[in-house]
């Protein structure tokens, strides 16, 4: 049990570090964020609303009770960074400029799959 929340914690602890990050710094007026949100094909009005949703999935997964919620959260963020991912590709970046992304979703699957363990140990 100890093995299985020590991976949670940290793959959780480094995955909402990352999405509050993002999360605050798009909430901070910067136009380097809206330039990229044109470069990629959206408004600007669309970078407020995500890191609002952003802000909101990191309390979800840090919040130990409500399942449910936390499930949509982890589905939020992956439809979130699978989007962001296709956006650049789509654009015609490289998908070196994905790294970040690929990096955040290994975190985020790694998170899933150990709360699900730690769940399962926890109602055994």
């Amino acid at each position: 049990m100890k093995k299985v929340n020590l991976i949670y914690w940290i793959a959780t602890g480094l995955f909402t570090a990352f999405m509050t990050l993002s999360g605050v710094f798009g909430l901070i007026p910067n136009p380097q964020g809206v330039t990229m949100m044109q470069h990629i094909g959206y408004g600007p009005h669309v970078l407020p609303f995500l890191s609002v949703a952003k802000l909101l999935g990191v309390i979800a997964l840090l919040i130990q009770k409500f399942p449910r919620l936390k499930e949509w959260a982890y589905a939020g963020f992956a439809f979130d960074l699978l989007g962001a991912m296709y956006s650049f590709i789509a654009v015609g970046d490289s998908f070196t400029n994905c790294i970040g992304m690929l990096i955040g979703l290994v975190l985020l699957a790694i998170s899933y799959i150990y709360w699900h363990k730690k769940w399962k140990l926890k109602t055994v």
